[in-house]
């Protein structure tokens, strides 16, 4: 039997590499200095008098000031993330409590000891105090807010009212209550927007000049959350001798973290600047940000990786399909690191071809002649045109046409359309990913192919597959395999052998 497998970012969170919403709150929390040196000097390495200086980049563009993302840019990225993901924004905070506990978990902070701490320094038990009569939000916004009868942020309002030693824990629970607030304000302003006339004649359109009047202030909606995602100093004692106020702290800016870390639409940013790597002649400031941003994603994620990697994991798993009989015919990936490859060389399996679609940290990019190259050793590479690297290809159109691109996507389809099945580990199938969602959907519906989908997100069912791949039928080639994030297990069985035992 072949087998195409395809990896997301899921599949290498056992092995310490982030997942995809903590990367990119890390992303913005890097320290952009070293990389404008780095930029300058590469600047310094072009030719002045060649065509390519003279024609595509700007006069005296090696003085030019060097630009990076600053406040502006990620208040916009706040404000899209309110735009577009507020459900599960109202979601998580409406649900309250079951996030704190995450939050305990992650931190290792034992519950029990927490509530004993928060009697003993509030004198009072946690859930003894409810807000859910005191405090209602404006029913015109919502009927239904949750988050005022949580057990845990009742306990934080009643710290903050008999306490004066809580500035930071204060912070957290009002950039809480913003983004509650901006998330349902955004709905209502949404329906207002739509919603200005009952009716009216179509044959009028200043009707239509009049939509979209409404708006919220983002700039204050996600402003403290701004503050206290980005600053990276903020360490809180949680050991046993901490307060009740530290750990409080501790474990708000983790469920903090991990709101942003599913929400925060960090693609808004790359939208709105990868096209301007292709004008840096009239757009030298928009053009410089983008090419130092992807430089900082691209060293991020090279020393992500870890020292020492685990001895097994999903990559790994892939042995045992090869020692069980069959034949891995290709692999897939949305990744940009070549863990695959080095874990694939250490267990002596056979080569396999990898082919990364989202772009990886060995591709650069060419604005200017929109080439797509491999490198191995970049520094000592021959520039005299400035590469950026080259990953986070959703938002990046024009480099998909690249020869280079354009070869990935046919080759690997054609490898999964000659497999038998295929496996998809760790891959969200995303709106974002809509240029790989079209090659998952043409295999399923037109190749007849069976799609095995191992997820640890229970709401990843057959159903919410059909919705994001749009598929019309043949759900029964389409099986969600839902494991344990730890064991990676489905009902005590190991994935692979769960998957080879319903292929039968």
């Amino acid at each position: 039997m072949k087998i195409g497998f395809f990896f997301g970012a899921g599949a290498e969170i056992g092995y310490g590499l982030p997942s995809g919403g903590k990367f990119a709150i890390d992303l913005f929390r890097q320290d952009p200095t070293p990389y404008k040196i780095k930029f300058r000097k590469q600047l310094k390495n072009i030719d002045s008098r060649s065509l390519y200086a003279n024609s595509w980049l700007p006069r005296d563009y090696a003085k030019k000031n060097i630009f990076v993302f600053g406040k502006n840019e990620f208040t916009s990225i706040i404000e899209s993330s309110i735009q577009y993901k507020r459900n599960e924004i109202i979601e998580k905070l409406n649900d309250f409590d079951k996030e704190f506990l995450y939050a305990c978990k992650q931190l290792e902070i034992e519950v029990d000891k927490f509530k004993k701490k928060f009697s003993k320094e509030i004198e009072k038990d946690i859930g003894e105090v409810l807000y859910d009569q005191d405090i209602r939000l404006n029913e015109k916004l919502a009927k239904d807010v949750k988050i005022f009868g949580s057990e845990y942020y009742s306990g934080a309002l009643e710290i903050i009212r008999s306490r004066q030693d809580c500035d930071d824990l204060r912070r957290y629970t009002i950039a809480f209550l913003q983004l509650l607030v901006g998330a349902y304000g955004q709905d209502f302003v949404q329906s207002l927007n739509e919603e200005l006339f009952e009716s009216a004649p179509d044959d009028l359109p200043i009707f239509d000049d009049i939509f979209g009047m409404f708006r919220l202030e983002f700039d204050r909606v996600g402003s403290t959350a701004l503050e206290l995602l980005l600053n990276e100093n903020r360490n809180f004692d949680t050991s046993d001798e901490s307060s009740v106020i530290s750990l409080f702290s501790a474990i708000s800016q983790k469920i903090l973290e991990n709101l942003f870390s599913t929400v925060l639409d960090y693609q808004k940013l790359i939208d709105d600047h990868f096209r301007f790597l292709f004008s840096p002649s009239t757009e030298w400031a928009k053009f410089t940000r983008m090419a130092i941003f992807m430089e900082i994603a691209h060293e991020y994620i090279i020393k992500q990786k870890p020292d020492s990697i685990p001895n097994e994991g999903y990559y790994h798993d892939v042995k045992n399909f090869i020692d069980s009989g069959g034949e891995v015919s290709v692999i897939g990936t949305s990744n940009y690191n070549s863990l695959f490859q080095e874990i694939n060389n250490e267990i002596n399996l056979p080569q396999i071809s990898v082919f990364h679609l989202n772009g990886s940290t060995k591709d650069f990019y060419n604005p200017y002649k929109n080439e797509v190259i491999q490198i191995n050793d970049r520094d000592n590479y021959n520039r005299e045109q400035i590469l950026v690297p080259f990953m986070l290809t959703q938002s990046g159109l024009k480099p998909l046409t690249s020869v280079e691109m354009s070869r990935r996507y046919v080759d690997l389809f054609d490898a999964y359309k000659d497999s038998d099945i295929i496996i998809s580990v760790g891959f969200g199938f995303n709106k974002d990913d809509s240029h790989i969602n079209g090659l998952f959907r043409e295999l399923v519906e037109k190749e007849n192919k069976k799609l095995f989908v191992v997820t640890i997100d229970p709401k990843e069912t057959t159903q919410a597959l059909k919705k994001k791949l749009r598929l019309d039928d043949n759900l029964d080639n389409v099986k969600v395999i839902l494991v344990n994030s730890e064991t990676r297990c489905y009902n005590g069985t190991i994935w692979y052998k769960e998957v080879i035992e319903q292929l039968g």
